[in-house]
């Protein structure tokens, strides 16, 4: 998921905020992404590590910093991001950074501003702008603002960043570790190193996601969707698609549920 920052538009384009009650594969973006869990469980993926979060608390992930959630049974969570440059005051001294740990608990405060959010049809901007600074101030009181872990985790940052702009072309390991700036040995060890998934599966993630939501929402012929994907072949698609969602391409659009994220 990725968020493109235009001045012709206006605030609301370039907030995102919605209800989750499903697992969010790992994805980056320009944005500041907070979760907060209003029931249940859910686990964080955030960077390189886990943070197992129930109702009360809230996870931040930084611009480009991967993240992405699993969802326990009958679990939510209000999810907000947005650009840093609409926290202007912080905006210089969260440059750079990262909250450690990435997670803290939520007040009174944030519960009010979520309740009006949700009841104004997360179209009010005013609050959603108010939740972001008392967020901020909550993590600032409550977790260490530390460097951003350098060259492994920066590797591992621009690699991510790379495929995830670039997963509809024809890229590789080697391609993707000369725009990196490291040999393809010492980016394959990154991208599977602490149990990460490495090079292959985190470009099928990518391109299997892209082909299920082209399949949910445009009448496109499924080959045609899964050349706009990414993949080089129909077979190969197909047995992708199979591993990641236990049914073919085209038993997607007779499925009752659809993709929200």
């Amino acid at each position: 998921m990725k968020y493109q920052v235009s001045p012709e538009v206006g605030i609301s384009d370039f907030f995102f905020a919605d209800i989750m009650t499903k697992s969010s594969h790992s994805h980056i973006h320009s944005h500041m992404e907070f979760i907060y869990v209003l029931k249940g469980c859910v686990t964080a993926d955030i960077a390189d590590k886990n943070y197992s979060l129930t109702e009360g608390d809230m996870a931040i992930s930084m611009p480009y910093e991967a993240h992405g959630y699993k969802f326990g049974e009958n679990s939510s969570a209000f999810v907000l991001a947005c650009p840093p440059e609409y926290l202007s005051e912080y905006r210089q001294m969260l440059s750079g950074k990262v909250f450690n740990p990435p997670t803290v608990k939520y007040g009174d405060v944030n519960r009010v501003l979520i309740r009006n959010i949700i009841d104004k049809n997360f179209e009010d901007d005013l609050k959603k702008k108010a939740l972001l600074y008392s967020t901020v101030s909550d993590f600032l009181n409550s977790s260490e603002l530390t460097d951003s872990p350098v060259f492994e985790y920066d590797v591992y940052r621009k690699a991510i960043v790379y495929i995830s702009e670039n997963f509809k072309e024809n890229i590789t390991l080697e391609k993707t570790a000369l725009f990196v700036g490291v040999s393809p040995e010492h980016l394959s060890r990154v991208l599977n190193s602490n149990g990460k998934r490495g090079f292959s599966e985190i470009l099928n993630s990518l391109r299997v996601y892209e082909a299920r939501k082209l399949l949910e929402r445009e009448n496109l012929p499924i080959s045609e969707i899964a050349m706009e994907s990414g993949f080089g072949s129909i077979r190969n698609f197909n047995r992708i698609f199979q591993k990641y969602f236990g049914c073919k391409p085209c038993d997607v659009r007779k499925l009752p549920c659809r993709l929200t994220r």
